[in-house]
């Protein structure tokens, strides 16, 4: 694994488009997990210093910090993932272990995917099937069924013999009837709405904001941050068990609340840390949640006063935590980062700040999260990673 967290968004050049209309989150899944998206051929690539200078075409270029996939270079060391260090309209900057020079070849870059694999592909319309590649992923794969417009039904599998059966559902029938829903558009049309995707290897959140109203639904499917060594149950998906495109209230899968006072459904491990059972609920609580109540990240209701912080002037982050049956603390979520001070409107959704201390040197981005047409908070994302499992 190469550790880069790739971050999508919606309004990226070459980026698919959500909207409330069947296939459209296949869609955003397909070019992000698999096909990467945005293709352009560079007109000349240069190398100096360990920095590959690649030419585009005007307006063809990419964000700096996105990761890009670049292919058909000569020398081949050249060729690869890897971060985009500046960018302007015409050139993206790329550190590199070719030698000084001019490239040649039939030089294209585009969006890098994450990597994962689609099985069964094309072989029921609007379903997909998701899973990693890597070895050291628990290797549980995502069926996604977007045969629907305003909301797609998700269920993991611990196997899958084709795209309509499997073994060891997650969440289970008993638990949630027919999967949990990944909210689109609270509209079935096919006006777009905002979105990010951001993933590692293992793992990824995909935010979606149905409503329009700046809002994001944040959800997780893949492996946790897990306190047990070699987890191989250690994989957790969340999301709405209902139609919460337009709600008042919390989204049920949501990773921007921590939910502390009650046991709020949407977020279902595969199994026990023992393996034994089958998929089980998962509570989400903040580690500075010590307020007894539900409380967005970055809100008041976490109770430790206002950002900043009054002894260091810094934003203060925790983790968000994963209990099982009573009090038995699973893990983390991977790259997740809660503000436990109120922080109200200081942060907008896509601002990247510099990290401190154990995040020196990473940059986090900036989600607002919140009921689509309630109350909101802030996350932050590790977009540089690797996260920590």
């Amino acid at each position: 694994m190469d550790g880069l967290i790739r971050v999508f968004t919606n309004t990226q050049r070459g980026a698919p488009q959500l909207s409330g209309t069947a296939g459209t989150l296949l869609g955003v899944l397909r070019a992000c997990l698999v096909d990467g998206y945005g293709a352009v051929a560079a007109t000349a690539a240069t190398v100096s210093g360990g920095i590959a200078t690649i030419q585009l075409p005007q307006g063809s270029s990419f964000d700096a910090s996105a990761i890009v996939r670049i292919s058909g270079a000569t020398p081949a060391a050249l060729n690869g993932d890897a971060r985009v260090i500046s960018a302007s309209s015409t050139q993206i900057t790329v550190a590199t272990t070719a030698p000084d020079g001019a490239a040649s070849g039939a030089i294209t870059v585009k969006m890098a995917p994450a990597d994962w694999q689609e099985k069964f592909a094309g072989t029921v319309s609007n379903v997909g099937v998701f899973a990693p590649t890597v070895v050291e992923a628990t290797g549980m794969l995502l069926r996604v069924d977007d045969t629907g417009t305003t909301n797609a039904r998700v269920r993991a599998w611990e196997s899958m013999s084709d795209a309509d059966a499997g073994a060891g559902p997650i969440p289970l029938d008993s638990q949630v009837s027919g999967g949990l829903w990944w909210p689109k558009s609270y509209t079935g049309d096919t006006t777009s709405k905002a979105w990010w995707l951001i993933a590692d290897a293992r793992g990824f959140y995909i935010a979606v904001d149905p409503y329009g109203g700046g809002r994001f639904t944040l959800l997780y499917t893949g492996d946790i941050d897990s306190f047990k060594s070699g987890d191989v149950w250690g994989y957790l998906l969340t999301g709405n068990v209902g139609d919460k495109t337009t709600s008042y209230d919390v989204p049920d899968g949501c990773c921007g609340a921590s939910v502390r006072y009650t046991m709020r459904n949407g977020a279902y491990l595969a199994r026990l840390h023992t393996g034994i059972g089958g998929a089980m609920l998962a509570q989400r609580v903040g580690a500075h949640n010590t307020s007894g109540s539900d409380a967005w990240a970055g809100s008041a209701n976490y109770s430790w006063g206002s950002y900043p912080n009054g002894t260091n002037n810094a934003l203060m982050t925790c983790a968000l935590e994963l209990y099982t049956t009573g009090t038995t603390l699973r893990g983390a979520m991977p790259g997740l980062l809660h503000p436990f001070q109120d922080c109200g409107n200081f942060f907008s959704s896509g601002v990247s700040i510099d990290g401190t201390d154990d995040f020196a040197g990473h940059s986090l981005l900036c989600l607002r999260i919140g009921a689509p047409t309630g109350s909101a908070g802030t996350v932050f994302l590790d977009a540089t990673g690797p996260w920590s499992r």
